[in-house]
């Protein structure tokens, strides 16, 4: 089906409230969701004939490539929490010479202004805009001088672009909650398609490739599930793992 989506993550309780503004994981190109129900099948006579059957399983699942990689998509990829993570603006400059050595590492950071910046936060030193990259965690703030954890090593000009970073973990066996979606599919005759998952995790994706050959993209997947009685929305799905909305 000829179309393009938006997709939209969130909490659980969030479901009905979700929007591309607030939501939206961004670019996402060939949204699929499938439903594969399993049968239990009663066979009788010498041949085995099927005269009855019953579903015993439906599982639904949903793959998309998501292209935009915000600290917020690679989390979700990752299988974690993202929904709490946002570009950061926070941007400032060194003010003066970071002056160390391999003997001397210099454990103090002086910044043009510390607003945003505190301690336990992560912050990129960065010397024009090339790879010369320092990353360091702030250990305490006080005024415009940051210190860091551990010492600097090298010599770091005034001006030096230090800006505040998010931090996601790789690798990590936390278990990421359970999630809602919201799918918008317009499809090529102008309408809208609306899909509403209301217990799903992201079970796969993430896939970081630095490439010079073509654009790269997470290939995301959402494990849908049935919702028990303490979920939220429970009245309102019962057993679909899913609802559809269309004006076709």
């Amino acid at each position: 089906m000829l179309g393009t989506a938006t997709v939209m993550i969130g909490a659980q309780d969030a479901l009905f409230d979700l929007n591309a503004t607030d939501h939206s994981i961004g670019l996402v190109k060939n949204f699929t969701i499938t439903s594969q129900p399993t049968y239990t099948n009663l066979t009788q006579g010498v041949k085995n004939q099927n005269v009855a059957s019953v579903m015993t399983g439906n599982t639904v699942s949903a793959t998309m490539e998501a292209y935009e990689y915000t600290s917020k998509n690679i989390s979700y990829a990752l299988g974690l929490e993202g929904s709490t993570l946002a570009p950061i603006t926070t941007e400032t400059t060194t003010s003066a010479v970071i002056a160390g050595t391999d003997v001397a590492p210099e454990d103090e950071v002086t910044v043009t202004s510390a607003t945003g910046i505190t301690a336990g936060s992560y912050i990129m030193i960065q010397v024009g805009n090339d790879d010369q990259v320092t990353i360091r965690k702030v250990s305490s703030v006080a005024s415009n001088v940051l210190t860091v954890s551990p010492g600097i090593k090298q010599n770091i000009a005034v001006g030096a672009r230090v800006s505040k970073v998010n931090v996601v973990d790789i690798g990590s066996l936390a278990d990421q909650p359970y999630l809602s979606a919201k799918v918008v599919g317009t499809i090529a005759n102008g309408k809208e398609i609306t899909l509403l998952l209301p217990k799903i995790r992201v079970t796969a994706g993430f896939s970081l490739a630095f490439t010079s050959s073509d654009f790269g993209n997470m290939p995301i997947e959402f494990t849908l599930y049935n919702l028990v009685s303490t979920d939220p929305n429970y009245s309102e799905f019962q057993n679909a793992q899913a609802k559809l909305f269309s004006r076709a």
